[in-house]
């Protein structure tokens, strides 16, 4: 088992409390005041909350608390906490009847002095509050509250609490995020897009979203944008009762920082309390508690406040600081988590605020403490630290705040995280000896050491220069050139998605050369149409190419080529432009005859698609070498048509035909279908004494084959689409393993599109195509979630048979990271209406795969999956 990071301080007769509040903090003395430090230990749910306190009835303290006034209630023993045993408790904790026009409250251990200045929530007679807080326990089981100013009623439920000692029992410890939003109903982020109804619930997928796994609980900042009026949202497990309210949001936005417990599939739910209003809801997740013992990082409560810019300078709008909290308060440069109350007073303006780890100079996009001018807000958060343990806190507004940052604890680095089901154990990575490396009979050399990533400037983005040039090549079927056609180049992301017909905007037309080369310079500036599509999709267009004529006896033929351009250059150059043209190889593309003239709608069924032979590679857990690449070039839901020939008709072999070009030609295109399937867009590995991670990061980074068909009964592929657009989430997992390699998929949006080409003077030939459209998550999906198990991939058989010029090794404790070139088609891929589609991930400083070496004396190997890594090996294997 794991030696479990523990605090050096001075041993305290303490336990801990997390509470639950939304609020505002403290404006009291600004004296800094001593630390108050307690160990904490692996974290239970209680579900659902039970209420422990309620002055207006009484329960736990008699009556509502009066100016100045301090009183304790019991914590242990209460509502399902044991009464021993117990480190820390997690507690919605609300400020109601207020009769102060600004007051707070603060807490502690029982029996301890009060830490001052400091405070846990901020209130006004205007509106009920609430807010998150970790506060230590004293000896005797009690935690003691203090009122500032004019009378309050105070209602505290537990919803968990933490052992006093890690590893003992189940659940486990904390493990941080990469944060992520993961619903939104205003734009039907995570979540269909509507309001929640009075009295309605809605149930929202947490397992596999954004590394979540294996998990007890999450930790997420919930919002309630702009409700209207004064209400209650409720947060509890899937399948258990609400138990008592979770947020008390005001009239305007609201945002408070909240643990609540996983139910049944993996799901939480959200019910609105208000019997009158609809809500909307945005969650944002930054962690959660394991369910495993031994694994997440464990507690310790320190209270102590860092930050008070009203001793010094305000923080100007749209401007950061960055505040230390490693080396303050004897809490290491590395740890896992820091859980803060971040108080603003005094804005000029309405906003919010960003919280991430020191490094990044970009912020995240996703808001806490959303204030509104002139008033006093608090929220409470759970953030990994960056660079030296510091956290950088944004002010997004059109005007200075003040700010103040309270600590209140810190959870460990010591992560040995579980893997995603319970077939996949494993030694522990961080074991003190995880014992010999697995090895065979034969002597095989290492290669050079390698750590860090191949590419240390990959987080600058590339300059480009000049307007795109996009080109290619037609021919017939038998590879012959055919010169002289017309070319014409459309938009392919602008079809509309409710079934009406559309018009394809052109970017321009061409004429192949003798050789059958055709190339095409993009208009700059592009029109408005077009620029916006491109601005929609990261700088890159997505594109068609179309060349149409006829066979010497009239017969019509058409190649249809798909291929992106990289439009973004100079000052608003992009990674995923710049990428698009370093990447940049025209395709060759045959002609087909297209006889068909008239519109029959005949997608595959579901029970057609679940028989299909691209179905089957993808459902066969077994099948992870070379998954798609032994498709058949041309594929069937309905069967196998490997002797298929597209262009023998009547018993006439078009193949070497020479094709006599039409006039100009334009595509009308019509979406018919639209599914959600999740892409494989990646994986990682680590075998031996290693943890493997891989990263999908904000946008798309992702190029997809496009399928092409003039019957529906047969499909081919030609070209691919590049799907770079923003996805408004972190993906992908880290720290897994030793013994661990996973592919991870992402759900993107594909369309079954028919479409017109229309030609001056002839009749209008009808195909079909299947397209990918982008990232979307299905109601009720989540942002991501785990592929095929592939460490059949790694080991010493597979590391013996490798090229010996492929192979690395990666040093204890250190890590390496794939940031450049992508991954291989052959290896990923997607079905959808039962037709395989390939697909390449480009690799970045946002799209990773990395290893992370442990302790064991042992070289830890790994190697190329097709290349060298410095060159473009497409994965990296583990031994």
């Amino acid at each position: 088992m794991a030696q479990r990071l523990r605090s050096r301080h001075r041993p305290l007769a303490l336990a801990v409390v997390l509470f639950s509040v939304l609020a505002w903090l403290g404006l009291g003395s600004l004296t800094h005041a001593g630390a108050a430090t307690a160990s904490g230990g692996d974290f239970f749910p209680v579900a659902p909350a039970a209420k422990i306190v309620d002055t207006r009835s009484s329960l736990g303290v008699s009556a509502a608390l009066g100016a100045t006034s301090t009183a304790s209630f019991q914590v242990l023993g209460q509502s399902g906490v044991p009464a021993s045993g117990v480190s820390a408790v997690s507690l919605d904790i609300t400020a109601a009847n207020a009769t102060s026009s600004g007051s707070y409250l603060q807490m502690w251990p029982d029996g301890t002095t009060r830490p001052y200045p400091g405070s846990v929530i901020n209130f006004s007679s205007s509106a009920d509050t609430s807010n998150s807080a970790i506060i230590a326990v004293g000896s005797d089981g009690k935690v003691d509250v203090y009122n500032s100013s004019g009378t309050v009623d105070v209602i505290v439920s537990v919803n968990g609490y933490f052992t006093s000692a890690a590893g003992t029992t189940s659940p486990g410890g904390y493990v941080p995020v990469t944060p992520a939003r993961i619903v939104d109903t205003r734009d039907g982020t995570g979540a269909p897009q509507a309001t929640i109804a009075p009295g309605g619930t809605l149930n929202v997928q947490v397992d596999g979203v954004d590394g979540v796994t294996d998990e007890a609980s999450v930790y997420a900042n919930i919002t309630v944008p702009s409700p209207g009026a004064a209400g209650s949202l409720y947060a509890y497990a899937t399948g258990a009762s609400p138990g008592q309210p979770t947020v008390s949001y005001k009239s305007v936005t609201t945002a408070q920082g909240t643990v609540v417990p996983v139910g049944t599939g993996g799901q939480i739910t959200l019910k609105n309390g208000s019997s009158t209003q609809s809500v909307n809801v945005v969650i944002d997740i930054y962690g959660y508690f394991t369910e495993a013992p031994s694994s997440g990082g464990s507690f310790t409560a320190v209270q102590d406040r860092l930050l008070d810019t009203r001793t010094s300078t305000a923080v100007a709008a749209h401007s950061s600081v960055s505040v230390a909290v490693g080396g303050n308060d004897g809490i290491p440069t590395t740890f896992g988590a820091a859980v803060l109350n971040l108080t603003t007073t005094s804005q000029e303006h309405g906003g919010f605020l960003q919280v991430w780890g020191t490094g990044p100079t970009t912020p995240p996009g996703l808001s806490v403490d959303n204030f509104q001018a002139s008033t006093t807000t608090a929220d409470q958060v759970i953030v990994a630290p960056g660079t030296q343990g510091a956290v950088t806190i944004y002010n997004d507004s059109a005007g200075t705040i003040q700010l103040i940052v309270d600590l209140q604890g810190w959870f460990s680095s010591d992560q040995t995280t579980p893997t995603p089901d319970p077939t996949d154990t494993a030694p522990d990575p961080t074991a003190s000896d995880p014992g010999p490396k697995p090895s065979g009979a034969v002597t095989v050399s290492p290669g050079p050491t390698v750590s860090g990533t191949t590419d240390p400037t990959s987080t600058s983005t590339p300059t480009d220069t000049g307007a795109a040039t996009v080109g290619g090549k037609f021919t017939n079927a038998s590879g012959v050139p055919q010169q002289n056609l017309s070319v014409s180049v459309a938009a392919t992301d602008g079809v509309p998605d409710d079934g009406t017909e559309a018009e394809e905007p052109v970017v321009g037309t061409a004429t192949t050369g003798t050789d059958g080369t055709w190339s095409l310079t993009l208009p700059d500036p592009l029109p408005s149409t077009l620029q916006t599509l491109a601005d929609a999709n990261g700088g890159v267009l997505n594109l068609e190419a179309t060349a149409s004529g006829s066979a010497g006896n009239g017969t019509p033929m058409v190649g249809m080529d798909f291929l992106s351009a990289g439009v973004a250059h100079g000052s608003a150059s992009t990674t995923a432009s710049a990428e698009v043209r370093a990447d940049e190889t025209p395709h060759t593309t045959p002609m087909y005859v297209d006889t068909v003239t008239t519109d029959v709608d005949n997608a595959p069924t579901d029970a057609q698609t679940a028989t299909s032979e691209a179905q089957r590679i993808a459902d066969d857990a077994s099948n992870v070498t070379n998954e798609f690449a032994n498709l058949p070039t041309w594929q069937s839901a309905t069967g196998d048509k490997t002797a298929y020939s597209a262009n023998v008709v009547n018993g006439t072999d078009y193949s070497s035909a020479t094709v006599t070009p039409y006039a100009a030609c334009h595509n009308n295109a019509t979406t018919l279908h639209s599914k959600i399937a999740y892409t494989t867009v990646g994986e990682a590995h680590a075998y031996y004494d290693a943890k493997a991670s891989f990263d999908y990061t904000d946008t798309m980074s992702t190029s997809i084959s496009l399928a092409v068909s003039t019957n529906q009964s047969v499909w081919t592929l030609s070209g691919e689409s590049t799907q770079t657009g923003s996805i408004g989430h972190s993906t992908g997992y880290s720290g897994k393993g030793p013994y661990y390699a996973r592919q991870w998929q992402v759900p993107i949006l594909y369309k079954y599109q028919r479409v017109h080409t229309v030609c001056a003077h002839q009749n209008t030939r009808v195909w079909y195509r299947i397209l990918p459209s982008g990232y979307k998550i299905p109601a009720g999906g989540a942002v991501g979630r785990f592929g095929k198990d592939v460490s059949s991939k790694d080991g010493y058989t597979r590391y013996a048979a490798s090229n010996s010029k492929w192979r690395y090794v990666v040093p204890q404790t250190a890590y390496y990271g794939l940031s450049h070139g992508n991954t291989s088609a052959d290896g990923h891929g997607v079905s959808v209406w039962g037709v395989g589609l390939k697909v390449s991930t480009s690799y970045d400083s946002k799209h990773t795969q990395k290893i992370e070496a442990g302790k064991a004396p042992y070289d830890h190997d790994v190697w190329g999956g097709y290349g060298p890594l410095d060159g473009n090996p497409g994965v990296f294997y583990s031994f």
